[in-house]
């Protein structure tokens, strides 16, 4: 059997999935660049924007995953996205936050009484406990307990759970055993991690077991406090839900999918799931897959301080009267991981971006010495694997013999330590990822004649090809240059 920990080290350590730091710095900038844009424009508001855009990232950070302030801050970027007139969100929200604290809390973990990290050190996750007297009426405090409510909605009898110390500890004793067990892709789901709530209810499959927020509530996940008696069953836990609001950080600065409402047949489930929920499952299991596998070889020290790892890998029971129900399987993350990441590449491949694609194989790619069969196609109906789904987009048109200049009032921020830059086109009011050759290109377009970005091009990269064609009709769709004379 392969160890665990090469595999652990790629899914921790990928600079564009798995890297958390990484990943942050790029929310992080989204969030400053947002900040810029908002502040434009709700010019009555400027002030409160530009303050904090101008804090450094740590300074930055707690208003980003404050659940509530994110909530509003994508709520505002949707809003200008479709370009509603709405009020700004984010600033009635920021007016009522105290900007000056310079403690290191976010306004919601500000409200707990008593407060609570369960994982010092490792990520800023809080307890929700209980709202500190004489702030219970406040906006903010209201607001959390509306998106905690939309977040139950699917619930029946759900409730919060106020926790005590024992549950507390319960999570860090669980956080303690993932850090250790995978210290790269169990380590990095804390940095994701904000809010951390107790609650019970019941699903359709049976009694609440744990869940995340995403989009109505970020940043935040829910366990039923019955399972934080057993580290393991704590730690994998966390690992689940936490890579769920990792992936929630990802496709904040990317997508995976080109068709969100491409639907996908589930064996263990009696409805299709989204290619974006597809994609959401794999990301999990084939954690799952490694986390087991470290549980099976966990040195003696880690079981006598946390007790013996699961006996079994299964990871869920078939909804009755599914396939898998009914001929049994998929009961394992192996099992599992095997059919969504064959379903997603082989038969729905044509409706991931470039991006989902690798972001399927670096997932299956790191669990192969683990489940070989992952990367074996199954054979299609005619007996041969399906081929990738050919580029649809055609080939870019020439560019025309003029010159290219930036629109504006473009707003952008520079990542040069990750080589990319984030561009916001106020035409279509959407963000843009530029890599270090679309950045090039962009920076080359300041009004000059084509031939003269041809040279200043082939000056840099040693010569001028298909690329710069291609690289300037994708920024001229994207909205953020335009040919002279438009």
């Amino acid at each position: 059997m392969p160890s665990s920990a090469p595999i652990d080290r790629i899914l921790g350590t990928d600079p564009q999935f798995g890297d958390s730091a990484a990943i942050e710095a790029r929310n992080i900038a989204r969030f400053r660049l947002g900040l810029t844009v908002l502040a434009r424009r709700f010019p009555e508001a400027a002030d409160r924007f530009e303050r904090l855009g101008r804090e450094a990232d740590p300074v930055l950070r707690p208003f980003l995953y404050d659940p509530v302030l994110r909530n509003a801050f994508e709520d505002d970027l949707v809003a200008l996205e479709n370009h509603r007139q709405d009020p700004s969100e984010l600033a009635a929200h920021l007016g009522a936050a105290d900007l000056d604290a310079a403690d290191g809390l976010g306004p919601c973990e500000r409200l707990m009484d008593p407060r609570h990290r369960p994982w010092p050190g490792r990520g800023v996750g809080w307890v929700w406990t209980d709202v500190r007297p004489g702030t219970g009426a406040l906006p903010l405090a209201a607001r959390l307990e509306e998106l905690c409510a939309g977040t139950f909605a699917d619930l029946r009898g759900a409730r919060r759970v106020s926790p005590d110390e024992k549950a507390v500890t319960g999570l860090t004793r669980g956080a303690e055993l993932l850090a250790e067990l995978l210290p790269h892709s169990g380590a990095g789901v804390f940095p994701h991690i904000s809010l951390v709530g107790l609650a019970r209810g019941e699903t359709d499959d049976g009694e609440l077991y744990s869940l995340s927020g995403g989009d109505p509530l970020p940043s935040a996940l829910f366990i039923a406090p019955e399972h934080l008696d057993d580290p393991w069953a704590t730690a994998e836990i966390l690992l689940h839900e936490g890579l769920h609001l990792k992936q929630f950080d990802v496709l904040r600065t990317g997508s995976l999918v080109a068709d969100p409402g491409h639907q996908v047949e589930i064996p263990w489930r009696l409805s299709p799931w989204s290619l974006t929920r597809v994609l959401a499952a794999l990301h999990v299991y084939a954690h799952m897959v490694l986390f087991f596998a470290a549980a099976a070889e966990a040195p003696a020290g880690l079981r006598e301080r946390f007790g013996e790892p699961p006996v079994t890998e299964d990871v869920g029971v078939p909804t009755p009267g599914s396939r898998a129900a009914l001929e049994g399987g998929f009961t394992t993350s192996a099992q599992r991981a095997t059919y969504l990441g064959y379903q997603a590449l082989q038969v729905h491949g044509g409706a991931l971006t470039p991006a989902g694609r690798r972001f399927v194989e670096w997932l299956l790619d790191a669990v192969a010495p683990l489940v070989p069969a992952v990367r074996t196609p199954e054979p299609a109906a005619d007996g041969r694997a399906d081929a990738p789904a050919a580029d649809r987009s055609g080939e870019p048109p020439a560019p025309e013999p003029r010159g290219y200049r930036k629109v504006e009032p473009v707003a952008v921020c520079a990542l040069p330590e990750q080589r990319q830059l984030l561009a916001y086109a106020p035409g279509p009011a959407r963000f843009h990822w530029l890599n270090e050759h679309a950045w090039l290109i962009y920076a080359l377009c300041d009004g000059s004649p084509l031939g003269a970005i041809e040279e200043r091009y082939a000056a840099q990269l040693g010569t001028v090809d298909r690329r710069l064609a291609a690289g300037l009709a994708g920024l001229v769709a994207a909205g953020l240059v335009a040919p002279v004379g438009d």
